[in-house]
């Protein structure tokens, strides 16, 4: 799934649940969101995704020379990280987003809680692609897969109209007034710009 797309169903998928009943599967905060969003780019760090390019979530008002060269020590990190791991390797795991979920509750971490939800949602938008995730890692490597969608295909693109035209309805009208945090909402937007303009 592209990065845009897994930023979309990472704030789809709680506000579905609000919708459904669930008023805590919303982040409180706007920092919450940020996290979230963090989460679900976070385990393409090893593919060069947006994750890999910080100028983008970068105010203009940093000199482009600078977000240049952000962007190439965040590229040199992935670079790094996926001569380890591999792309969709190791960083795949769900295990991760399961520690990250249990610290957050366990240690009222709010930030990590929401950066692991933010991280499985990556996983689960992952799974519904052909190349699928290392669903049982680390105790194997063979990759699963739900759905045969394919990356940047007419499917995902599909769907990517579905997420997002519910992402705009249901969170614009009633799910980021309804958590008190409509103010937050319009900043978080701001910074989507960035998000949608990588691919």
């Amino acid at each position: 799934m592209q990065g845009k797309n897994h930023v979309g169903l990472a704030l789809a998928v709680p506000l579905a649940l609000a919708l459904a009943g669930i008023p805590e599967a919303i982040p409180g905060t706007f920092w919450g969101w940020g996290a979230l969003i963090v989460g679900s780019l976070a385990p393409d760090i090893d593919g060069g995704g947006a994750i890999a390019r910080p100028s983008k979530f970068i105010p203009d008002i940093i000199p482009k020379w600078l977000q240049r060269a952000i962007d190439k020590i965040g590229l040199k990190i992935s670079k790094v990280i996926r001569a380890i791991f591999g792309h969709r390797g190791g960083l795949h795991w769900p295990l991760w987003a399961g520690l990250m979920i249990w610290a957050g509750m366990r240690y009222d971490l709010n930030l990590l809680l929401w950066l692991g939800v933010g991280y499985g949602l990556h996983i689960l938008g992952d799974i519904i692609t052909v190349a699928g995730v290392p669903l049982l890692g680390p105790l194997t490597s063979k990759k699963f897969s739900v759905f045969p969608m394919r990356v940047g295909g007419r499917l995902e693109s599909v769907l990517a109209v579905v997420i997002w035209l519910f992402v705009v309805i249901r969170g614009g009208f009633i799910g980021l007034a309804g958590a008190g945090a409509i103010d937050q909402g319009l900043a978080m937007v701001e910074r989507l710009k960035y998000l949608l303009a990588v691919q």
